[in-house]
This record gives structure tokens, sequence and C-alpha cells, in this order.
């Protein structure tokens, strides 16, 4: 009897035990299905998931915005690789290191050519080529190899230092011309690709965008200067900036940098410049420059106070040639330009680049301050004298 006591006092205490080993199996399981990151069933997984290959994965992230982007620009850049050319030059040896030679004299220096690279762009069915005039300059022997792979000896038609452009010809068929683009339409911040022989490596490709406009360099060009973060290294110059249409927008010129490299500070003629040269040369054989004829005065703020100015912007004109457009126009010597068609003139150097961007007969409007009072005037300009 004692026994059967004793078992049965023991029963309850099993079923509570059983009891509480349910309730703690139930609140793990529970648990594990509402925490983050437990990983599911491998074997559920399989069945309801659908697998990609890595394929089918990466076309499914590419929108078709996106490779409508990337077909776009692909045409874009096969459309004008075959108007870009590389330009290879020659300079002959120094004379004075040849006769130095000649007679056995030391001290002359070597004698051996140098040469350099840059690139340009055919504008013309005819063969006309567009590139800079530092590119060419001093050089006795042209090449020009085009994307083809032909190679042909290219000769000057005519040259502009001031804005350094050059126009090249060539003779030879099958030319794909490039376009050029209206650069007064260029807007900050729009995209655009240079296109170029940098370091001797044809037909590469750039991208970036119109950082600012109406740079200013310290050179003595008659023209500003597109700022781009387009990539532009040594071979670079003379080829074209392009915008998303393929028209040539800027002629790639230079780059500011302290290491010697690119920085994403680069410098482009505007094509409006590069095209009126071309123009002068194909139709006149030569670059015509409007003349003003004026003499100039920077405007300190000393003198703004005397002139009834309340600051120094505009060009202060000191005197006018006899018979020049200024003269006829009636412009006088302390009169400030503020502006010409439009355009603000803030010193000397942008009236200098006001005036080298109109064309010879054009009529020109000038805004003006005479004795702080604002006037109008016109006139026809003129070609500049040879003297």
């Amino acid at each position: 009897m004692n026994t059967d006591k004793k078992s049965w006092g023991n029963f309850p205490l099993f079923l509570l035990f059983l009891l509480i080993l349910s309730i703690g199996i139930g609140l793990l399981a529970f648990w594990k299905m509402l925490s983050p990151g437990i990983a599911q069933n491998p074997v559920t997984t399989a069945k309801n998931s659908q697998p990609y290959t890595l394929g089918e994965r990466n076309q499914q992230l590419a929108s078709p915005s996106l490779k409508a982007m990337d077909d776009e620009f692909t045409q874009l850049v096969e459309h004008v690789i075959p108007s870009v050319v590389s330009i290879t030059t020659t300079t002959a040896p120094d004379r004075e290191a040849l006769v130095r030679q000649f007679f056995g004299l030391g001290g002359g220096g070597g004698v051996s050519k140098s040469s350099k690279m840059g690139s340009g762009m055919i504008v013309s069915s005819d063969g006309h080529i567009v590139t800079n005039w530092h590119v060419i300059n001093g050089a006795s022997q042209i090449a020009v190899q085009m994307s083809d792979g032909r190679t042909l000896p290219a000769s000057i038609a005519g040259v502009d230092q001031r804005s350094d452009i050059a126009v090249l010809k060539i003779n030879a068929e099958n030319l794909i011309p490039i376009d050029f683009g209206d650069s007064e339409q260029v807007k900050v911040g729009q995209m655009v690709f240079a296109v170029g022989n940098p370091f001797g490596l044809q037909e590469t490709v750039t991208q970036g965008i119109i950082s600012a406009k109406g740079r200013r360099t310290t050179s003595e060009a008659a023209n500003e200067f597109f700022q781009t973060s387009a990539t532009i290294n040594p071979g670079n110059s003379g080829g074209p900036l392009i915008d998303i249409h393929g028209k040539v927008i800027g002629i790639n010129n230079f780059i500011l940098s302290r290491s010697g490299g690119s920085e994403g500070i680069g410098f482009s003629i505007p094509s409006n410049v590069a095209h009126r040269v071309y123009e002068d040369v194909v139709q006149h054989g030569r670059v015509i420059h409007p003349w003003l004829g004026v003499v100039m005065r920077p405007l300190t703020p000393g003198l703004a106070r005397q002139l009834g100015l309340n600051n120094t912007q505009g060009a202060l004109v000191a005197a006018t040639l006899a018979t020049s457009p200024a003269e006829k126009a009636g412009l006088l010597g302390g009169d400030v330009i503020i502006s010409i068609d439009g355009r603000t003139v803030r010193d000397g150097k942008d009236l200098r680049n006001r005036v080298a961007e109109a064309t010879v007969g054009s009529h020109v409007t000038f805004s003006i301050l005479r004795e702080g009072k604002p006037m109008e005037l016109s006139t026809i300009m003129d070609e500049e004298p040879t003297n």
C-alpha cells in the first residue's frame, strides 16, 4: 500500500513536467518564427522560390530607360568617331645646329627632328580639318590619320593665332564631316563628350558637363572659353567637344592642373569662334578681323568716382582713332561702354572679345554711360587695317 501511494503521488508532478516542457517547446518554436534573420527551411525555399541565372538577374536590373540611354550614347559615338582625326606634326631641325654640324662645330645642340601630336575634326567633304593653331605651329610636316586607318599629308589652309584655331586641308575621298553647333545656345550643366587622341590613343571618348561659360585665361586669346569636366589630356587639343546631338560646341584646348594630369578642369574654345575662322578661310583665303578703333584705359575706382559712376563695370574709352567705326559712332573719350548688342561688357578685355565676335559689315549697337547718363550709339563694323 505504501508503494501504490508513492507512485500515485509522483504522477501529478510528472504531468506538470510534461506541461511545462510542451509550453517551453511551443514558445521556442514561436520565437524562432518571429526572430529576424532566421533562415527558412531550405527545402521549402527551394520549392517556393524561382531561381534566376546571373545573366537573367542583370537583365532585370537594367531598366528600359537606362538601356535606351546606353544605346543612344553608343550610336552618338559611332556617328562622331569617323569625323575625328589624329594629327602628328614634325618640326625641322634647328638651322643653326645644322650649320654647326656641317662645319664640325660643337655647342649647337641636337639636330634631330621633333614631333608632337594632337587631334582635329573633319568639317567638310572637301577635306577641311579644324584644329588648334598651337598643334601645328612651327610644323614642317603634318600628317593626318583617320579612323579608317588612312594616313595622309595635310597642308595649312589658314590660321588665326588670336583664337588658337587652324584650318588644314587634305585630299581624300569618302570623308564624313561633323556639324557645327551653336555655342551661343550652350548651357551650364548640359552633358558633353570630348573626343580625341590623348597620348596617341585614337578614338578616345570622355563624358562630362559644361561646368562654366565665359571663362577667361591669362593668354591673349580673343575669346572666352567653356569650362568642362570631360577629361582632356595631352593629344586631345584640337578635337571636338560635342553635345548629345553629335554637334560640335567647342574645340578642346587646354587644362588647368597642379599635377600635370587631368583634374576635371578643361577648357574649350566655343564652336562659333572656330566656325567663323573656317568660313573666313574658305571664302576669303584668310581670317578677317573686325575693328572698332578705340584706345582703352582701365576703369579704376578713382576714375569711376570722377565720372560719377557707382562701380567700375564697363570699358573706359580713352580716345578713338580717325575714321574708325568708333569715331563714326560718336564715341568720345570718357565714355564707358557697358554693353554691345545687349551683351554685358565688364571691362576692356570683355570689349575686345565682343568686338572679335562681331561680323565685318554688321550693324552694332553700344550702350554707354556719358557723364553718368545712359546713351545708345550704333555703327557698322569695319575690317581691321593691315597696319
